[in-house]
């Protein structure tokens, strides 16, 4: 008698449950979300009326602000709980913003957007093929001359300043996070997260690139005049391996 398979979950069908989402809620004020979104949309060169696509959206942080500054927002997300927070958040501020329960590495549009945005280090969850995967995706459903823009932590800095983890408060949950490098520049995270008597562990696995990676990929994805902003609290300037985080963009050839 054969028995049945249990398929084991990936990380990032359990690590944004429970605890992580209050963390998530409380990383980043609502002034700079404010300023991160005007920042996507100016380096976009987006114009009102133009239509987006936020993936992930997680809980709406920026998919919210950007339909306020008059963009035609969608968002994509894999976390149900996550997407519950957004609609609500999109009602709260009166915005229509169109919700969708998707992988990103098998997007349900076709030609639909003006731009693909993947915001804050949600690209390289996966292994090659499948962070490949996620930028076909994007490349598909964007128009002809559509964009892709993704923001991620440059692995040149986050080499030269490596720890092996840290211990900080973050909206009332104390994360005690350990991580290592593989050799397939996977970062391999354990975070211990507690409030109260609550306790979870958490692992990641996270693919980090350096711009060269990252203007690779993109270009075998299919996307040209890609380019790359070094990114800070201050906004978008220009980018050097000492950068702590980038943005790339590419783009969707026409014709």
């Amino acid at each position: 008698m054969k028995r049945n398979a249990v398929k084991s979950r990936q990380w990032f069908e359990t690590f944004f449950a429970g605890l992580y989402g209050r963390v998530l809620a409380g990383q980043i004020d609502p002034a700079r979300t404010r300023r991160q979104a005007r920042l996507i949309k100016r380096v976009l060169g987006l114009r009102k009326g133009q239509s987006a696509l936020d993936c992930p959206c997680g809980q709406g942080r920026l998919t919210v602000p950007l339909a306020r500054l008059g963009l035609k927002m969608t968002g994509v997300d894999l976390t149900r709980p996550f997407l519950a927070k957004a609609r609500r958040a999109a009602g709260t501020s009166h915005v229509g913003v169109d919700f969708h329960h998707s992988d990103m590495r098998t997007l349900p549009f076709d030609g639909r957007f003006d731009a693909v945005i993947n915001w804050f280090s949600s690209f390289g969850y996966f292994d090659d093929a499948g962070n490949l995967a996620t930028a076909r995706a994007a490349w598909a459903s964007l128009k002809p001359g559509g964009q892709f823009l993704v923001e991620v932590i440059n692995k040149s800095f986050l080499l030269s300043h490596w720890h092996n983890g840290r211990d900080e408060v973050i909206n009332g949950v104390r994360i005690v996070n350990n991580h290592r490098m593989d050799r397939t520049s996977h970062v391999r995270d354990t975070w211990t997260m507690s409030r109260g008597g609550r306790i979870e562990r958490r692992r990641l696995c996270m693919r980090v690139f350096n711009g060269t990676e990252m203007r690779a990929l993109l270009k075998q994805a299919g996307f040209v005049d890609i380019r790359l902003l070094g990114h800070s609290a201050k906004g978008a300037g220009r980018f050097t391996r000492h950068s702590r985080r980038f943005i790339a963009v590419g783009r969707k050839p026409i014709g």
